[in-house]
């Protein structure tokens, strides 16, 4: 069920002019050790984690990095059990969460696991499969909602909750139903922002969030650019809407939503624009990383850093 909000679906949008003494410029950082796209990409700890994804000659990884902002460092971390793309993560209480996706032969994936303690355990299977889906975790709660499910119709039509405590899943409502969409949490809700509904041509610029427990979805003002491959993050009541593609490239444009005044502003470009980048808050600024800086399979390691005042 979705619910049209008060404040209506024109773009509010702060002029760019504002931007300058609100944020600095991106930054490159340490590169991404192995270069690949559709990654998932979480903060554990001090760390920022990129697992899977695809690499230049097509294979899905395993392979799990850990980013440390602190001292600009990478390190490699214990393989995921089986290789993935297009998967979310997600990070809470020391254990990283990494759920569905495709696996090496483009299966859709029920698979969920954690990691703690320098290792990896199973826990209950999804549902039902879910691929370029987006996650994100308010409370005790991994909120799974987008992607593509199993079956018809191809887009998943539900939402997905899993709890951390007790280890069951659970179904919730779904919003606008899409994939290669980016989900963030910020205040208590969760936010779903973008995404298509097949190729290139059917992006999607809705941004929607919902409260826990509540019967749908409230629609927001739209992203004031359509993207499908895209992603978000949350620093304080900012959350940032980072690359995608499109028929005509991959997109440079940096939004961020205000969740107070649902007000969109224009942010400084990505200076390497990407689609299925990892995008995490860390530390008041926000971490762009892998991706592929041309539609399709290419990949890239960028790790470029944005500050947010």
């Amino acid at each position: 069920m979705l619910r049209a909000a008060v404040v209506g679906l024109a773009v509010a949008l702060v002029p760019a002019a504002a931007v300058a003494s609100a944020v600095q410029q991106w930054r490159r950082a340490a590169p991404l050790p192995l270069p690949r796209t559709e990654v998932a990409v979480a903060v554990l700890g001090k760390e920022i984690v990129v697992v899977g994804g695809y690499l230049a000659d097509g294979a899905t990884s395993p392979r799990v990095d850990a980013y440390a902002p602190a001292r600009n460092t990478w390190r490699r971390l214990p393989d995921l059990p089986l290789a993935v793309n297009h998967s979310v993560a997600a990070g809470h209480g020391g254990r990283l969460y990494v759920v569905g996706g495709y696996g090496g032969n483009g299966e859709r994936l029920r698979s969920a696991f954690a990691f703690a303690n320098g290792r990896w355990s199973s826990l209950p299977a999804l549902p039902e499969p879910r691929a370029a889906a987006g996650a994100a975790i308010v409370g005790n709660k991994l909120y799974v909602v987008g992607g593509v499910g199993t079956g018809s119709p191809r887009l998943a039509q539900r939402g997905l909750a899993f709890d951390l405590q007790r280890r069951r899943w659970s179904t919730i409502p779904g919003p606008t139903p899409r994939e290669h969409l980016a989900v963030t949490s910020a205040a208590g809700r969760v936010y779903a922002i973008a995404g298509r509904t097949a190729g290139l041509d059917t992006n999607l610029a809705h941004t929607e969030v919902y409260r826990p427990g509540s019967k749908g979805w409230t629609r927001l003002p739209p992203v004031p650019g359509a993207r499908g491959g895209t992603a978000a993050a949350a620093v304080g009541t900012t959350i940032v809407s980072a690359g995608g593609e499109a028929p005509g490239g991959t997109i440079a444009t940096v939004y961020g939503l205000n969740t107070r005044t649902r007000r969109w502003r224009r942010l400084p470009d990505l200076p390497t624009p990407r689609h299925g980048l990892g995008l995490s808050a860390f530390g008041g600024r926000v971490y762009a990383i892998g991706g592929g800086p041309r539609p399709g399979l290419f990949v890239s390691g960028a790790n470029e850093v944005l500050a947010l005042r």
